[in-house]
């Protein structure tokens, strides 16, 4: 994202701290249709650039809770991120010295607690992609959007998919 060298958007041995705000999708797909809640999420991350074009992320997180009537029988649900963390990969480039863009494949590992008349607390591990735009607004701060989706395997009855906004500090 920053010291655009050729179109290497980063330089190998940057590090990059950051903080995102994440609005997230969760949609039950199971037989009771509880619906889609969108818990906001904030995040902090590091970034450590390995190679050309390809940086390893690390991010810690923590969110808040949605709340909706869905039936009347069921009463108000709730869904809150409670924490986790994502580590992974990120390739990336430059379209200019301001604009690049980037993918992200990784695995992330959390808990959530699901409110219908009691809580349940569930622990997820999941194969995180997504992909993003970030401008630089000069040498040392930038800015970015990204969206990503979770990969969901057949013993869960949730999809999930988040966008959020970010600014990351080169070190």
């Amino acid at each position: 994202m920053f010291g655009v060298t050729g179109l290497q958007a980063q330089d190998i041995g940057d590090i990059f701290g950051g903080i995102t705000y994440t609005q997230s999708s969760i949609k039950d797909e199971s037989s009771n249709h509880l619906g889609t809640f969108k818990p906001t999420v904030v995040g902090l991350g590091l970034s450590y650039v390995i190679a050309d074009n390809l940086a390893l992320d690390a991010n810690m997180f923590d969110g808040a809770a949605d709340s909706s009537v869905v039936k009347p029988r069921l009463g108000t649900v709730t869904v809150k991120v409670k924490n986790g963390y994502t580590l992974g990969v990120r390739p990336f480039m430059a379209f200019n010295e301001s604009w690049g863009g980037y993918l992200k494949l990784g695995r992330q590992y959390g808990t959530q607690t699901t409110v219908i008349r009691k809580p349940i607390d569930t622990t997820y591990a999941h194969t995180v992609y997504g992909l993003g735009v970030s401008y630089n607004l000069n040498s040392k701060w930038g800015v970015s959007a990204e969206s990503v989706w979770s990969k969901k395997v057949s013993s869960e009855n949730n999809s999930t998919s988040t966008v959020g906004m970010g600014i990351r500090y080169k070190f």
